[in-house]
């Protein structure tokens, strides 16, 4: 059983680490931390901030780094609908009905197209 977290570099994917670490904790799973930038600056920030989540909540770790090519919204949801993967957790932010309008939501598809259950954390 794993509890996955959508990442993105923004203070909402911060916190999304960090509900997922606490909830990993509660349902006594690992951690895995989905669309990891390839930046290696970038991947190391994330990193260290998964890393401290994990172990201050107890819990084994792994990263898996955001698609080469292709959407990392529908490599996301694939890695979602993988046996044992328990929740999904996503760092959202407000938007407005003409922004989600005119500009769709990541979020938005990921909560619409979830095979499992979304945890959406605000920062």
């Amino acid at each position: 059983m794993s509890v996955l977290v959508f990442y993105k570099p923004t203070p909402e994917g911060a916190e999304a680490i960090r509900a997922g670490a606490t909830q990993a904790a509660f349902h006594r799973t690992d951690l895995v931390v989905h669309n990891v930038p390839l930046d290696a600056a970038e991947e190391e920030k994330v990193v260290a901030l998964a890393s401290g989540a994990a172990t201050g909540a107890g819990v084994p770790l792994r990263t898996v780094p955001e698609p080469a090519d292709g959407s990392p919204v529908d490599a996301f949801l694939a890695a979602a609908d993988a046996a044992g993967v328990e929740l999904l957790v996503l760092g959202i932010r407000h938007r407005t009905q003409v922004g989600k309008l005119i500009m769709g939501s990541t979020e938005q598809q990921i909560l619409l197209d979830a095979p499992r259950p979304v945890l959406a954390v605000k920062a």
